[in-house]
């Protein structure tokens, strides 16, 4: 299977749902552990920030990001960070 978005297989699938995308990574997703994200985004388990965007509720501290270890983010090809307050790798663009 390639990875090509413009047929809608592999990784970057143009085909898949937002949903469905945030859905299959969740798991993977290393959000919690990271010295920016605080009791407010647990409490709403609120997570995989790089796809679904900004938090809508949550504000923060920047006490250091996480996301360039993320298995999501190296896995779909990401190349921002902190997208919990500057929103997801699309909304940075």
């Amino acid at each position: 299977m390639s990875d090509d978005p413009d047929t809608g297989t592999g990784a970057g699938s143009c085909m898949q749902s937002k949903e469905d995308t945030i859905a299959e990574n969740r798991a993977r997703c290393i959000c919690n552990p990271c010295p920016s994200y605080n009791e407010c985004m647990r409490a709403a388990d609120e997570r995989v920030f790089c796809i679904r965007g900004k938090s809508p509720t949550c504000t923060f501290d920047k006490k250091g990001c996480t996301c360039p270890n993320c298995p999501v983010w190296q896995a779909m090809g990401f190349k921002k960070s902190y997208y919990c307050i500057r929103g997801s790798e699309l909304e940075q663009k």
